[in-house]
């Protein structure tokens, strides 16, 4: 069995915070076992999942440590507020390296508008078309696709969508990934109406490295970590995973007004040491892109801080 084939069958799905709360429970008998010492846990009927077939105990029991420390409701009730604060809601998901769950908020499954985190969903589609010789990729079209991902420029997705047929591709992206809410826009050539969700993002940043060629995979990222303080159109994309210090980080920004009288602002990204945090913002069109912004920054904090 390959790497990739083992990692897929071993990946566990997007859970909600419930299931996390029973991780929590379960540890403590865990690290008892190992001579640790941890916070009492209350009495729970449940048992710890067994181990696949060849896993070291001790790296089973490290992994639900580390997965335990996680203070999820804390994170959400943090995320939760920075959104109200101005209106909002933000929905949530982080991933350990591994693709595990760390946290996942109550509307991580919710349809949310992509705006420019289609631009993912689309480039990456079209690297793995070209590595599979599906299609074979011109210099000029690997610019356009550099220019949407660091930049930000929608006349450059706006040409890529055309030329490739974006509403296939992101269809197929999303079958191909068994991705549940992502799926082309409603209407024709609007592509930042393309809908997703924040636990549709997570999978697609979590498995890049297993859909992709190493190779493609590590220019996406590339581009990623190469995001542009100002977009081609003059958005600040210093926000959300960009806010501060963001040394190492892979993202791609988001933003979108007003459809439905509602402004999108989205963050989702790699963090330096692998972790996946996604981050999908949506507010009342009277809250202005700065008091998003400093939402998406509040929200972002609290998750980093929360994982460390």
């Amino acid at each position: 069995m390959s790497r990739t084939t083992e990692r897929l069958r071993r990946r566990p799905r997007l859970v909600l915070v419930a299931v996390l709360v029973t991780v929590v429970t379960t540890v403590s008998a865990v690290v008892v076992v190992a001579g640790c010492t941890t916070r009492p846990a209350a009495a729970s009927t449940s048992s710890a999942a067994a181990p696949d077939a060849g896993e070291p105990p001790g790296d089973r029991a490290q992994e639900l440590l580390a997965r335990a420390s996680v203070d999820t409701v804390r994170i959400l009730d943090q995320v939760a507020a920075a959104g109200a604060a101005v209106g909002g809601t933000i929905a949530v998901v982080a991933l350990d390296s591994d693709g595990n769950p760390l946290v996942s908020s109550p509307e991580a499954g919710q349809p949310r508008y992509t705006a420019s985190l289609v631009k993912i969903v689309l480039v990456s589609r079209l690297l793995l078309l070209d590595a599979a010789g599906v299609l074979t990729l011109a210099p000029d079209d690997l610019a356009l696709m550099e220019r949407a991902v660091t930049s930000s420029d929608d006349a450059a997705m706006s040409a890529l969508w055309v030329r490739f047929d974006g509403a296939r591709l992101v269809a197929d992206a999303a079958a191909s990934l068994g991705l549940t809410v992502t799926g082309p826009p409603e209407i024709t050539g609007q592509w930042g109406q393309a809908w997703t969700s924040a636990s549709d993002t997570a999978t697609v940043l979590t498995t890049l490295d297993e859909v992709l060629p190493a190779d493609d995979a590590a220019t996406l990222l590339r581009w990623m970590r190469a995001t542009t303080p100002l977009a081609a159109d003059g958005f600040d994309q210093r926000f959300g995973l960009l806010a501060g210090a963001s040394d190492g980080v892979a993202a791609k920004q988001g933003w979108m007004c007003c459809v439905d009288d509602r402004r999108q602002l989205h963050s989702a990204g790699v963090l330096a040491d692998g972790r996946v945090v996604v981050l999908l913002g949506d507010f009342p069109e009277a809250t202005t892109w700065a008091q998003a912004s400093g939402a998406l920054a509040r929200a972002a904090d609290a998750v980093r801080a929360g994982i460390a």
